[in-house]
């Protein structure tokens, strides 16, 4: 290996990288002093504590990160991880060997007056993922714009109220089922022969590939969201209960509230079959009917509740479907 000196004043060392084709790749190392460069080449060479392969780009980081663990991520996390790619777009010229904590701050700082704090952490902290990925002692110390905490409140009985008894078809059914803590994804995948004797077998979701196409997936969200939910008479028939997507399920809902003033999302149907149920019932039977995952330990579980479990989430499921029938059939004055 030979150093040259730059006109700079710092040295420089190209190391041999790879083959891409016929053509030869060098990495290249500048440090202020030539026993600096020579010193980083020959650890790059050796591979004894260098991890960054090749000398990529940000960039090249982000890209090999996300296909490396498309196999084993969600098509949907996939998908969000492709969406950030853009905002990398200046600093994905820089190298990750030599990135400096100056540059993330200068990338946070910037990024900080386009989008929100929130979206501002996300989109730093899959960065940092990727570069960890080829750079594993790779530490930065930014400061990060504060989050403003928001508060979110579960729908009233009334809101409940107003909107079943606006609602007419599809878009009624995905209200009755919201309420019963399922999610839009779990709805439009629920189908006739889940439902026995009034009771819904909820195993798969309707999602996004990395394409960007709906697909049916037999694959819950958490380790707890399959699960039998209790739910009202939704007629007989084949295939699909509800013949929409979850996008579709969403802009009925909005068209819905703003039409008898109702200010929720559709998730938040599900908000208040937390809250309602809360009111109802001990959380270990609300986290089974919810598809949430149990705060305790499964030695806990066995030990104090395995005995009684069936019979006593049957009772409250019976109860919370009373009170649930109770809000949606009532009408409003």
């Amino acid at each position: 290996m030979k150093a040259k000196k730059l006109r700079s004043g710092s040295w420089n060392v190209l190391v041999f990288s790879h083959m891409e084709g016929n053509k030869r790749k060098y990495a290249s190392f500048t440090a202020p002093s030539k026993d600096e460069a020579l010193l980083m080449a020959a650890e790059f060479k050796a591979g004894k504590k260098r991890s960054v392969r090749h000398d990529l780009k940000v960039s090249e980081a982000v890209s090999g990160y996300i296909a490396a663990k498309e196999g084993v991520l969600s098509p949907a996390t996939v998908r969000g991880y492709r969406g950030l790619v853009h905002y990398y777009e200046e600093i994905g010229q820089k190298r990750v060997r030599s990135l400096s904590n100056e540059d993330m701050q200068l990338f946070v700082s910037d990024l900080s007056k386009k989008v929100a704090p929130k979206s501002v952490r996300n989109i730093y902290g899959f960065l940092v993922s990727c570069i960890r990925f080829y750079k594993p002692d790779a530490v930065y110390s930014v400061t990060l714009p504060q989050i403003v905490e928001y508060r979110a409140t579960s729908p009233e009985d009334e809101d409940i109220k107003k909107l079943c008894d606006a609602s007419t078809g599809q878009l009624h059914t995905c209200i009755l089922l919201g309420i019963r803590g399922m999610r839009r994804g779990e709805i439009c995948a629920l189908k006739y022969e889940d439902i026995k004797d009034g009771v819904a077998h909820i195993h798969a979701d309707i999602v996004k590939s990395t394409s960007g196409e709906w697909i049916y997936k037999e694959m819950p969200k958490t380790s707890g969201s399959d699960r039998f939910v209790r739910v009202p008479d939704l007629g007989e028939g084949e295939g699909f209960i509800v013949k929409w997507t979850p996008d579709s399920v969403t802009k009925r809902f909005i068209e819905l509230r703003k039409s008898v003033g109702v200010n929720i999302r559709f998730h938040d149907l599900r908000h208040f079959f937390a809250s309602t149920g809360a009111l109802i019932m001990p959380d270990i039977y609300l986290a089974d009917m919810g598809g949430w995952s149990r705060k305790m330990s499964s030695s806990v579980m066995k030990s104090v509740y395995q005995n009684n479990m069936e019979s006593m989430s049957e009772y409250y499921s019976q109860v919370m479907e009373q009170k649930l029938r109770e809000i949606a059939e009532s009408r409003s004055i």
